[in-house]
C-alpha cells in the first residue's frame, strides 16, 4: 500500500509540476517560479497533502536531479573554455559568498542583537548561490548559443558549483565553534579545507574518468553509456552523504568528471548529454517541486522588514563582489551586470540548511530560519526572472 501511495503521489507531483511550469511559461515567467510555488502550496506549509512517504524521499530525489544537473553542466564544458575563464571563475567561487557572508555577520550585531558568530551562521546560510537555479539557466544559454563568444555562462556554472563549497564550509565552521565552544584558530584551519576539498574533488572526477573511460570505450550501446556514467555520478553523491565527508564535495566533482568526459571522450559526450537532458527534463520538475515544498513563507513574519534591509544591504555587496571577481576580463558592462544578476538567487541551500540552527539549538534559531526561507521567497524569483528577461538583452547570441 505504501508503495502504490508513493507512486501515486510522486506521478501527481510530476503532473501537477509540469502544467505549472507551463502555465508560468504561458505568462512568460521562468517554469521553475511555477514548480516552486505549486511545491509549496501542496506541502506541508499550506495544503499538506503530500504523504510523509514522499516527503521522506524527497532529499534523495532532490539529490538525483542535483547530480544530473550538474553532469550536464561539466558536459557543457570544454577545454578551450575552461582556460577562458579560469581565474574569474575562481573568484567568483570565493569572493562574492565571503562578502555576502561576513556582511550579514555585522550587520547582525546590531540589527538582531547577535553575536558575531551567530551572525555568520546566518550569513554563510544565505551566502550560497543556488545551483538549483542558476545552473539549469545557464545549461538554457549554452543550449541556445547565448553568452558563448565568451563562455560566460560556463564561467558561470564552474563559479557557482564552487561557491556552494566556500559557503557550507564557513557555515559549518561557525556552527562548530557556536555549538563545541571552538576558537579563531578553528576557522583558519578550515579555511585551509576548502582548496583542498577542490583539489581532492578534481581527482576523484579524474579517477572516475579513467575507470570508466574503458567501459564506454568497450559499449557500443549509447543509452548503456548514459546509464553507467551516471550510476558512478550517483554513487560518488550516496559516499558523500553516507559518510559525511567534509573534504569531498560530491557535486562539484560530478561537474569535474562531466568536463573530462566532454574533452576526453569526445566520441560519447554528445550522445550522453543528449540522454542526460531527457532525464533533467523529468528531474527538474521534482527538484523545484521539492524546494518549494521545504519553503515555509509563515515563518517570515514579524522579521519580514528587517530581513529586507539585510537581504538589500548585503545582495549589494555581493554584487559587488562580482564585479571584482571580473576586474581584467574582456566582459563588456552589459556582459558584467548579467553576471551580477546570475549571481543573485538563493534556494537550494537555504532550504536544506535554514533549520538546521534551530534543530541544533542555537539562540536566535527562529530566526535565522525565517531570514533564509525570505532570501529563497525574494531571490529565487528575482534571480529567475532576471536572468530569463536579461539573457538576450545583454548576452551575444552565436
Amino acid at each position: 500500500m505504501t508503495v502504490i501511495l508513493l507512486f501515486l503521489s510522486l506521478l501527481f507531483i510530476g503532473v501537477s509540476a509540469y502544467y505549472s511550469g507551463k502555465l508560468f511559461e504561458f505568462i512568460k515567467l521562468p517554469s521553475l517560479i511555477g514548480m516552486m510555488i505549486l511545491g509549496m502550496l501542496i506541502g506541508p506549509s499550506f495544503l499538506n497533502i503530500v504523504p510523509k512517504v514522499t516527503l521522506q524521499i524527497s532529499p534523495t530525489l532532490k539529490d538525483i536531479a542535483l547530480v544530473t544537473v550538474l553532469f550536464i553542466g561539466g558536459l557543457g564544458i570544454s577545454l578551450k573554455q575552461m582556460k577562458q575563464i579560469g581565474r574569474p571563475a575562481v573568484l567568483l567561487s570565493a569572493v562574492p559568498a565571503t562578502l555576502e557572508g561576513f556582511t550579514i555577520a555585522l550587520l547582525s550585531i546590531p540589527l538582531l542583537h547577535f553575536n558575531f558568530v551567530q551572525g555568520a551562521i546566518l550569513g554563510f546560510i544565505i551566502a550560497a548561490v543556488s545551483p538549483a537555479v542558476l545552473i539549469p539557466s545557464m545549461i538554457d544559454l549554452i543550449n541556445r548559443r547565448v553568452g558563448q563568444d565568451k563562455a560566460i555562462p560556463q564561467m558561470l556554472l564552474v563559479g557557482a558549483s564552487a561557491d556552494d563549497t566556500l559557503a557550507i564550509t564557513l557555515f559549518t565552521t561557525f556552527l562548530g565553534i557556536y555549538t563545541q565552544g571552538g576558537t579563531s584558530s578553528s576557522i583558519g584551519l578550515q579555511l585551509l579545507t576548502i582548496p583542498l576539498s577542490i583539489i581532492i574533488s578534481i581527482l576523484v572526477g579524474y579517477l572516475v574518468y579513467r575507470i570508466t573511460k574503458p567501459l564506454l570505450q568497450k559499449t557500443s550501446s549509447l543509452p548503456l553509456q548514459t546509464m553507467i556514467c551516471f550510476f558512478f555520478c550517483l554513487i560518488m553523491r550516496l559516499i558523500e552523504k553516507q559518510f559525511h565527508l567534509e573534504l569531498f564535495n560530491s557535486l562539484l566533482t560530478v561537474m569535474i568528471y562531466g568536463f573530462f568526459i566532454r574533452n576526453f571522450i569526445v566520441e560519447s559526450a554528445t550522445s550522453i548529454l543528449n540522454q542526460m537532458n531527457s532525464i533533467w527534463k523529468i528531474g527538474k520538475l521534482y527538484l523545484f517541486a521539492f524546494v518549494g515544498m521545504a519553503i515555509n513563507p509563515t515563518l517570515v513574519g514579524q522579521f519580514f522588514l528587517i530581513g529586507c534591509v539585510i537581504l538589500a544591504i548585503s545582495l549589494g555587496v555581493r554584487s559587488i563582489g562580482v564585479l571584482i571577481s571580473l576586474i581584467g576580463t574582456n566582459l563588456s558592462p552589459k556582459e558584467r551586470l548579467f553576471c551580477v544578476i546570475a549571481y543573485l538567487p538563493k534556494a537550494t541551500v537555504q532550504s536544506a540548511k535554514a533549520a538546521i540552527p534551530l534543530e541544533m539549538g542555537v539562540a536566535g534559531g527562529e530566526i535565522m530560519q525565517a531570514i533564509a526561507i525570505l532570501s529563497v521567497l525574494i531571490t529565487a524569483p528575482i534571480g529567475a526572472i532576471g536572468i530569463k528577461l536579461t539573457s538576450d538583452k545583454l548576452l551575444h547570441k552565436e
